[in-house]
């Protein structure tokens, strides 16, 4: 389906588009195209379409072949998390990327990514942050990578070949009943005795 002149999608097969777009003149003169593979619904080939045409235009736009991690960051959060999950998800993970993953592993290629170079990461992070933290890190890295797949950049995730950091949520400790009926006797004259009592009542 031609959009314009100046660019193009096309379905390949199924869930299967290419884009095309005119980048501009090379300093041989000639016109220089980007065709880009997205994987999925024609809406998400049109979003990406949209996404690299206002690249383009506002002079920001940046050759596969040169794409970073820092790159591709930025495209996931813009492109996906921010039309997919929460303001909550969204300024989590905008922190995640901004202090650690742009900084740090952000100026790799994504061509250059490997599986060593994200698990020495981790293991560096692990040395200042706790595990459960990193692990965060490492959710984010592997979904915007998984992203930079469907998109056409890669040909297989590096994260799905690199162990994160473990970690275990700490079991909640509950009241033992005699606890529970030393808090409900010094409670019994408290305005929020109800509430108290309904709590530990109610509890499983």
């Amino acid at each position: 389906m031609k959009l314009t002149g100046k660019q193009d999608t096309v379905e390949r097969s199924k869930n299967s588009w290419q884009l095309q777009i005119y980048t501009g003149k090379g300093p041989d003169g000639k016109q220089h195209r980007h065709f880009e593979t997205v994987r999925g619904r024609k809406g998400d080939a049109q979003r990406r379409l949209t996404e690299l045409l206002v690249s383009l235009d506002k002079g920001i736009y940046t050759p596969p072949g040169k794409l970073t991690i820092a790159d591709l960051l930025n495209q996931f959060l813009r492109g996906y998390v921010k039309t997919k999950c929460s303001q909550r998800t969204q300024d989590g993970y905008q922190i995640i990327a901004e202090r650690h993953l742009i900084p740090a592993p952000g100026h790799i290629l994504l061509k250059q990514v490997t599986p060593q170079a994200i698990q020495a990461y981790y293991g560096k992070a692990c040395e200042k942050l706790s595990s459960r933290t990193v692990h965060k890190h490492h959710r984010l890295l592997k979904q915007s990578l998984k992203y930079g797949v469907r998109q056409g950049y890669l040909g297989r995730n590096p994260c799905d070949l690199v162990n994160p950091p473990s970690w275990k949520a700490r079991a909640m400790r509950t009241l033992t009943p005699e606890e529970s009926k030393t808090l409900l006797e010094i409670a019994s004259v408290n305005q929020f005795y109800p509430v108290i009592y309904t709590a530990i009542s109610s509890r499983a």
